[in-house]
């Protein structure tokens, strides 16, 4: 049976689908299903741009969703963006965003140049993709290259000790930011008391609804982790180590 819950929210990268890929099908199907029903919110670290190639496409792969598609709201980079549907542009449209300063901007990308060059964070050579990514709310750090295949990244730091050394160097140098890290390979950087609980709070101002009314689902509920923000602020979560999880807990929802 569905959580008694106006709001089911969840993590991408990692709970929805494996990092950096297109969701499956499956999950796609599920998805829907709990679209028809409640407000369904995803929140992501990666840019709408990214949300738009990994998550939607099976989704709107057919008509029967679009009566729906007003249920779904988009939270990417950490939920410092927030975008919905317009049913009479047929498009998504950007509803609100928590700039991170241009100057502060450049100096986290000096400060990662720094650690990227210095042998003591054991960044591996020949990254496949971006390492630092300006997600315009939102830098990431991804140390193998956000384009790396999902087991390379996990096979960085798959105990976070090499991330949390990363974040202890930067923190004193950007006061303005909050570093969080993700459950795969990377370390978001966002405007200082930012966080994917903000965004979710933001959005229930906006319809008046309060946190008791959501569930969350996340892979990186972990102290540091770019979800445990959900859990501090006393939202009902619900951890998954992947995808497949999620779709066991989504399964048994709908019965």
């Amino acid at each position: 049976m569905l959580p008694d819950k106006k709001i089911l929210a969840f993590d991408v990268d990692g709970t929805l689908t494996v990092s950096k890929t297109l969701m499956t099908e499956s999950m796609a199907s599920l998805i829907k299903e709990l679209i028809k029903q409640k407000i369904v919110i995803a929140i992501a670290g990666g840019r709408f741009e990214q949300l738009e190639t990994q998550f939607l496409p099976p989704l709107l792969n057919d008509n029967s969703i679009i009566p729906f598609i007003h249920n779904l709201i988009l939270l990417p980079t950490s939920g410092s963006q927030r975008y919905e549907y317009d049913e009479i542009k047929k498009e998504w449209i950007l509803m609100d965003k928590e700039l991170l300063p241009l100057e502060v901007k450049k100096r986290a990308m000096q400060l990662l140049q720094k650690v990227i060059s210095d042998p003591v964070y054991e960044i591996p050579p020949n990254p496949i993709g971006s390492i630092i990514e300006d997600r315009d709310t939102q830098i990431t750090f991804t140390p193998n290259g956000q384009q790396a295949p999902v087991e390379l990244k996990l096979r960085f730091d798959p105990d976070r000790r090499k991330r949390e050394k990363i974040k202890a160097i930067l923190g004193p140098q950007l006061p303005e930011v909050d570093l969080l890290i993700n459950g795969t390979s990377s370390i978001d950087i966002l405007p200082k008391g930012f966080n994917k609980a903000v965004g979710l709070m933001r959005f229930l101002d906006k319809i008046r609804l309060a946190k008791s009314d959501v569930i969350f689902v996340g892979d990186a509920l972990f102290p540091g982790g770019n979800d445990y923000s959900v859990y501090e602020a006393g939202i009902e979560t619900i951890a998954v180590k992947g995808p497949e999880e999620t779709e066991a807990i989504i399964k048994n929802w709908i019965g």
